[in-house]
């Protein structure tokens, strides 16, 4: 849970990184193209920032959700057998549990 709620605020600043370059790069070529007689600055981005930008469009836009497993999941409630790991689901909570009580 820690280690996700950390991840999260690392991916957004990521995020707003990409978005603020791709903003400032957009920015500045419609600037050059609007005063071709003025001197312009030029932003180029790596590969590397481009196919980031492109990730995490890609991201956005998709639901995030694994539509064959929520099928599978519902077919096996439906038919009956889908069977809980009680066991696995105690330890699950008790590992959230301490690891909330280790962040405050």
């Amino acid at each position: 849970m820690a280690i996700d709620a950390l991840n999260d605020r690392s991916l957004n600043g990521l995020k707003e990184s990409v978005a603020t370059a791709t903003v400032v790069a957009n920015k500045t070529s419609k600037e050059a193209s609007t005063k071709a007689t003025a001197k312009s600055d030029e932003v180029l981005l790596t590969d590397s920032a481009m196919n980031l930008a492109k990730a995490s469009q890609t991201a956005k836009n998709s639901s995030g959700i694994d539509e064959a497993k929520v099928e599978k999941l519902k077919a096996a409630i439906n038919d009956g057998t889908y069977q809980i790991d009680y066991d696995s689901v105690a330890n699950k909570l008790i590992d959230s549990e301490d690891e909330l009580t280790s962040i405050f």
